[in-house]
């Protein structure tokens, strides 16, 4: 996977053999203030959604040993127009964590993005918005397209920054994700040089979910 580039809008497109690998049907793992909806994730189906910042929540240890046990997601537009998401872990993490020691395939976060779907249940996402370290010290922010029976296909950087020792933020382009008007997310952590299913940890666990609202579907003018 490629060092982190410019977070502007990259359109071209490769296959990424070595990038978070993606399975045929994984098993994905209120108040209203200020523009802000948090949801605590039960056994209950959980939407949240907002047109300005939503966070969701996972209270559960329920991390794959060697995964990164994610907490919280949060997406918002940020004020240039590009999209912003933060995700929490429960402990402290670094890059290092997300190495493959025996040259399997790398650890990640990553968003889930479901921009063309009203329903996540079983569905894999659109696109992922993921984080990697091929050096254990600096981080690769990539966002990929998913296709059916495929390996993800890269569309565009992302750019990583922390912002806690328990937090990463991933900036990218609304275009990079096709401009949706509504969109769902979520988030998972993979166990670096494990692809199996039950090396994932996901937050919050499906069908829950947030959902953002960007514009509304009339809207034509001067989007971002």
């Amino acid at each position: 996977m490629p060092r982190m580039r410019s977070p502007h809008d990259d359109r071209q497109a490769d296959d990424v053999p070595g990038g978070p690998r993606r399975r045929s049907g994984p098993p994905l793992r209120a108040g209203l203030t200020a523009g802000v909806l948090v949801v605590a994730v039960g056994a209950a189906v959980a939407v949240a959604q907002s047109t300005g910042r939503v966070v969701v929540t996972d209270s559960r240890t329920d991390a794959a040993s060697g995964a990164i046990d994610l907490t919280r997601v949060q997406l918002e537009r940020a004020s240039d127009g590009r999209l912003r998401a933060a995700v929490t872990a429960a402990a402290d993490w670094t890059a290092s964590d997300l190495v493959a020691r025996d040259g399997g395939p790398p650890g990640s976060v990553c968003l889930r993005l479901y921009d063309r779907s009203d329903s996540v249940s079983g569905v894999v996402p659109d696109h992922l918005v993921c984080v990697t370290s091929a050096d254990g010290r600096r981080y690769t922010g990539t966002v990929l397209e998913e296709r059916p029976n495929a390996l993800p296909r890269r569309v565009a950087s992302a750019r990583v920054t922390r912002s806690s020792r328990r937090s990463v933020v991933m900036r990218f382009s609304q275009s990079s994700v096709g401009r949706p008007d509504t969109i769902r997310f979520s988030a998972e952590s993979t166990r670096p040089g494990c692809a199996r299913p039950s090396c994932i940890d996901a937050a919050p666990n499906l069908p829950s979910s947030g959902r953002l609202k960007l514009r509304e579907p009339s809207a034509t003018t001067n989007r971002p």
